[in-house]
């Protein structure tokens, strides 16, 4: 196993602090950013095979640039 960095997250304590309950509602914020409009998947379900990785990620980009304009196209409708 390698480790990489150094940085550790404090052991959980009995006791609630203030600056955790913080922590983890702005990591649950920024969670639910990234799907801001529910269920709207940006990959299909499906099995896929593919002969480079770079076949993949070009599937991968075009499947998240039709998600952004999905995204885009509903906020200029509840914007209009």
């Amino acid at each position: 196993m390698r480790i990489v960095g150094r940085k550790s997250e404090p052991l959980p304590t009995s006791a609630a602090s203030g600056e955790a309950l913080m922590r983890a509602s702005s990591f649950n914020e920024m969670m639910q950013s990234t799907m801001p409009y529910g269920k709207m998947g940006c990959i299909p379900k499906g099995i896929y095979r593919f002969k480079t990785h770079e076949e993949a990620n070009r599937q991968q980009d075009e499947c998240l640039a039709k998600h952004m304009a999905k995204i885009q196209i509903k906020i200029n409708k509840l914007n209009q």
